[in-house]
């Protein structure tokens, strides 16, 4: 399938992975009503979630494999979520929540989203929650402790289906969002480990191949809100990754721009999904007749701004008074 199909392709266009999936998400977001071609891709736009979860599990494995102390792992991975999280989020509660300042902190402790309470987004507490576990997780690998890995996949997606097949999605959605894609979390971290040990990208292919029947067979109902449109595409990760990958490798030109959005991921995620939450709230009303225009600015917007904050909080040293 060439060079580009490869574990270590993972790590070449880590960022550039990164800025394509946060783009892509802008896309599902803001959605596009007339240019129907940009519209049937933005449909898909929650796969760029999985190829974050993939990546996040690639690069956390080496990082905390070069490097086993716990502390500064926490450490490091905290600073780089919490300061970005709350500036941002102190925006956020005084536009958009009207916020106290308990209920702010609530929220963006991310002890709303396990306790019932308010929460800022879903995908921050669970990434988060996905830090606390990575050393213990990272021990399943090194020991190839691979009957647990894989049970452990096989019951989040299990689990997934029963919540979809008996509609207990109103009130498990944030949490159903965290859960079907913690394989992807572990599908990334075996990535690493096969490229660290040298295996060949067979058991990626392999991996393809088994979901493919499984995607078929889940597919018709992708069209039905907050079920097996979001669960089915967790078996073609393979193949959005590798898309990605090719279009990484063939639209080199634009890669330093696609790099720097990629590695601004985070504050872009946070910038969007405030103006996103404005849309759905009816704060900000897109007139139908430009529709496909606000979006394309929102999608440049949310980009700048969250490149530019990035900077500044790198620039600055925040993170050293947290």
């Amino acid at each position: 399938m060439g060079s580009q199909f490869t574990t270590k392709a993972i790590s070449t266009y880590r960022s550039e992975l990164m800025g394509w999936s946060i783009v892509w998400i802008m896309m599902l977001h803001f959605t596009f009503t007339q240019i129907k071609p940009l519209g049937f891709l933005a449909q898909y736009g929650f796969a760029g979630v999985d190829i974050f979860m993939l990546v996040s599990g690639f690069g956390l494995y080496f990082s905390l494999d070069k490097n086993r102390e716990i502390i500064p792992f926490y450490k490091k991975r905290f600073l780089r979520v919490f300061p970005t999280y709350y500036i941002l989020g102190l925006f956020a509660s005084i536009i958009l929540y009207h916020d106290n300042i308990l209920t702010y902190l609530f929220r963006y402790s991310t002890i709303g989203f396990w306790t019932g309470g308010v929460y800022g987004d879903w995908y921050i507490p669970s990434i988060v929650f996905l830090y606390i576990l990575m050393p213990f997780i990272k021990k399943l690998y090194d020991r190839e402790f691979w009957i647990i890995i894989i049970s452990i996949c096989c019951l989040c997606l299990i689990a997934s289906y029963i919540l979809v097949a008996n509609n207990y999605i109103p009130k498990s959605e944030p949490h159903f969002f965290l859960l079907y894609r913690i394989p992807s979390f572990l599908f990334g971290m075996a990535c690493a480990y096969w490229l660290k040990h040298g295996f060949s990208n067979t058991y990626y292919y392999y991996i393809l191949i088994a979901g493919i029947p499984f995607f078929i067979y889940l597919y018709p109902h992708h069209h039905e809100i907050y079920n097996y449109k979001y669960f089915s595409t967790v078996f073609l990760l393979p193949v959005f990754t590798s898309l990605l990958i090719v279009i990484s490798k063939y639209c080199h030109p634009i890669n330093p721009i696609i790099s720097k959005i990629g590695q601004a991921s985070l504050e872009i995620y946070i910038i969007q999904g405030m103006f996103f939450h404005a849309i759905v709230s009816a704060i900000i009303t897109i007139p139908a007749d430009y529709h496909d225009i606000i979006s394309f600015l929102f999608i440049i917007l949310s980009s700048t701004l969250g490149i530019v904050v990035h900077w500044l909080i790198d620039k600055t040293g925040i993170t050293r008074f947290f």
